[in-house]
């Protein structure tokens, strides 16, 4: 998939930036070949490679006429060309077939350094110029001229994604609403039958379990760029032809279709009857109102092809009616531009800072104090693509991307590379194979494999950790018993490795079980975030040990209980489903009895923990990211009169009785009872705490009492008990108040060290001294350290 998005960078310099990088330009492997071939036609079919700052003289004087209506500024232009275009206003065919050769020999003297500078280009890619392109050319800058330049030149860049799933949870950082979309895939390929999946020689299972049919892969492009941006509206509510952002549909290998056996005619037939099958597949989806009608079937491996003429004609067409153009902004934002880009520069040519400003950092250099101006101005630049900055949108004292901006969107695609792009068992170095394994097994990233991955950004490390744990992409793993010189390492859920799961999740009677129904459209990035913040959350409450799969996650929430996610679709479903269990427990007698497992429901608290943590951290993510998504949490109806369905939780939770509604069959009434009781405290059957587990050395009782005592110092507390800054700023952000966030930092200091409790009381205390709460230290010193 494409993005074009409006740009004051040259166009060309962007597509060569794109060619140098070594851009992945397949879609998905088999749908998409030779596609720069298709993106270099663009090129030299376009009239208006206009860099600021590196126009030729001719042409910058065609720009000065354009705009003050003047024909007399081009320079070395003859009075016998200028009675040519005056021709041409009322016999324009007649005049061109006439002169052809003398109007191109005016346009070669006319504009000699910009034809240099395209056979340059071409010379570089080996592609020939055809005549008839040149002749497109010389008409287009005629058009201009006899229009008094009415249109100015619009200047767009290109940014290509790769369509291979592994990119999946970084692409929306990306996606923008300034944009125009061009969507590409294979026509020669069935619509039906799935497409190969890269990873099928290697891992069989891949292959079963999740390859897509072409037609899924465009739903999910067309459906992620309608969720991940939003719709731009007109600033004076008039209708507009087209939805914005606009999304145009192409299918490559147009002659390759129905094999080199049938007549042009047939294969037209072929083509149509697969767009006709697109449209009626797509049509009831809800990005449709944002498809261009017009779908271009085209040959990307000609030299010249007028369709790709006219579509990129249309894509010109299409962007000049966009409601923000002629947009007016601040000189001052200009000036930040120009300047970021210089320090981006700079940055590069030395190899050492980091592209990323604070706020401040930002407002101090260039001068913008008022704090809205400030994020409209970041904001707009993000959706132009010059910078990166999710600050702008959601609960600001929530968000901890809110004070960083990147200054430069490659640099970010590159340390994403490096940690998401796996390198080949066959490339992958002796010492290095064990720790790409439990990447890939497990999930977990370890230090050594940083450093080598890294290898070129050492100096940098940190902060490229930090802000990828900002992104929600990785989180620092805490280990149960981790002594102080153990290597760090960390969390990376989208880097398991994909398989058939080989069970699900086990209903039970005992479990509390509700789902999060995402109406069709479940990414599996906004998954894998959630499980990154689950496994924070799980930590911070003394969690150690998950066990996690690409598509499921379990966590530990107290020693009684923990709880599962798992992503799943069927049918026309895409959902999370959300387990709550209790641990059984399992009794022993002194005779030779066998031991009694008694399980029992969940704590209805500790439901509503979850739910409530599943509902706050889903609706931050859409804010943050996903703006446009459905989702509704839900539980299944027990009727099982059909396949699984769901109904809406809040109705449960409001009525004694809900309607289940199934086409074709007649509706009944659900009791909603068994849905109260997981969330009603009244129904749990909990045992009462004996005084014995009240007395557990260092217990949630004692440390409740440690808290009641501590106020504002609790964060001196924590960095004198081995916490760093990010992990204090967790505890906040993943609580709901200071209490809670103190009693999480607690718990999880008394699960992170192998000590003994009579040493951690001992640490404890001596950290409450250093804080000035010398009675506290006391208090602690006095509690068993032993049952």
């Amino acid at each position: 998939m494409a993005g074009v998005s409006h740009d004051p960078t040259s166009f060309k310099e962007e597509y060569e930036q794109c060619m140098a990088s070594e851009v992945d330009f397949n879609i998905q492997q088999g749908i998409i070949e030779d596609f720069a071939a298709f993106y270099e036609q663009l090129m030299w079919n376009s009239i208006d490679f206009v860099q600021p700052g590196k126009e030729s003289s001719e042409e910058q004087a065609t720009i000065e006429e354009e705009s003050s209506e003047e024909q007399t500024t081009i320079e070395e232009e003859s009075s016998e060309e200028q009675t040519t275009i005056e021709e041409e206003s009322s016999e324009e065919q007649k005049t061109r077939e006439k002169n052809s050769s003398k109007e191109q020999k005016t346009m070669e003297k006319e504009s000699s350094e910009e034809q240099a500078i395209m056979e340059k280009d071409l010379t570089e890619k080996h592609t020939p110029v055809p005549a008839e392109a040149d002749k497109i050319k010389v008409k287009k800058l005629r058009q201009r001229q006899a229009s008094g330049g009415a249109e100015e030149p619009i200047v767009l860049s290109i940014w290509d994604f790769a369509g291979q799933d592994l990119y999946y949870t970084t692409h929306q950082t990306f996606l923008s609403s300034r944009a125009i979309y061009v969507i590409v895939f294979n026509l020669c390929h069935d619509l039906d039958k799935p497409v190969p999946h890269p990873d099928c020689s290697t891992n069989p299972q891949a292959q079963s379990a999740w390859t897509m049919t072409p037609l899924q892969y465009l739903d999910f492009w067309m459906q992620s760029v309608y969720t991940y941006t939003k719709e731009n509206a007109s600033p004076h509510h008039v209708r507009l032809d087209q939805k914005s952002p606009p999304i145009f549909l192409v299918g490559t290998h147009r002659n390759s279709v129905g094999g080199e056996d049938i007549s042009d005619q047939e294969r037209k037939l072929l083509i149509n009857d697969k767009f006709t099958r697109i449209r009626q597949e797509l049509c009831n989806k809800p990005y449709w109102r944002f498809m261009v009608n017009s779908f271009y079937a085209i040959e990307n491996s000609l030299p010249y092809s007028r369709k790709i003429s006219h579509l990129r004609d249309h894509i010109e067409s299409v962007a000049r009616k966009e409601p923000y153009m002629g947009e007016e902004i601040p000189l001052r934002w200009l000036l930040f531009d120009r300047n970021k880009m210089t320090k981006v520069a700079k940055n590069i040519k030395r190899g050492t800072e980091t592209p990323v400003l604070t706020l401040k950092q930002i407002k101090d250099a260039f001068g913008i104090e008022d704090e809205t101006e400030l994020l409209t101005m970041l904001k707009f630049y993000h959706d132009l693509g010059h910078i990166i900055y999710f600050g702008g949108d959601g609960d600001q004292k929530s968000q901890a991307l809110k004070d960083v901006v990147i200054l430069d969107p490659q640099w970010l695609i590159d340390v994403f590379k490096k940690v998401i792009t796996v390198t080949p068992p066959q490339r992958q170095m002796t010492d290095h194979v064990k720790s790409w394994n439990r990447l890939k097994e497990d999930g977990i990233l370890e230090d050594i494999l940083i450093d080598y991955m890294w290898q070129d950004l050492l100096p940098k490390k940190q902060a490229l950790l930090d802000i990828m744990d900002k992104f929600d992409l990785l989180c620092e793993r805490i280990e149960e018993g981790k002594k102080t010189h153990q290597a760090i390492s960390y969390y990376v859920p989208s880097m398991l490795q994909r398989r058939t799961s080989v069970s699900q999740l086990e209903d039970s009677e005992h479990a509390s079980v509700f789902f999060v129904d995402f109406q069709g459209f479940l990414p599996d990035g906004l998954f894998h975030r959630l499980v990154v913040r689950a496994l924070r959350w799980s930590q911070n409450r003394g969690g150690t040990n998950p066990v996690l799969h690409y598509d499921r996650g379990s966590f530990y929430v107290d020693d009684q209980h923990e709880f599962t996610l798992q992503m799943d679709r069927q049918n026309n479903l895409s959902f999370i489903k959300v387990n709550v269990t209790r641990a059984p427990v399992i009794h022993t007698k002194r005779s030779k009895q066998p031991k009694i497992n008694v399980k029992k429901a969940p704590s209805p608290d500790v439901t509503k923990e979850v739910h409530d943590f599943v509902e706050e951290n889903l609706q931050n993510l859409k804010d943050m990211w996903i703006k446009r998504i459905n989702y509704s949490l839900s539980v299944e109806c027990p009727c099982r009169r059909s396949s699984l369905h769901l109904l809406s939780l809040d109705k449960c939770l409001e009525k004694a009785e809900v309607p289940c509604r199934i086409e074709k069959l007649p509706q009944r009434l659900i009791k909603t009872d068994q849905f109260q009781a997981m969330f009603n405290q009244e129904s749990s059957e909990e045992e009462p705490i004996t005084l014995e587990e009240r007395l557990e050395p260092l217990s949630n009782i004692h440390l409740e009492e440690i808290v009641a005592d501590l106020g504002p110092e609790w964060k001196r507390l924590a960095t004198n008990l081995g916490f760093k800054e990010q992990a204090i700023y967790r505890f906040e952000a993943d609580t709901k108040c200071v209490h809670d966030a103190i009693f999480c930092m607690l718990v999880s200091w008394t699960k992170k060290f192998k000590k003994s409790v009579k040493e951690k009381q001992e640490d404890l205390a001596k950290a409450l001294r250093k804080i000035d709460k010398l009675e506290l230290a006391d208090k602690v010193l006095k509690y068993p350290s032993s049952p």
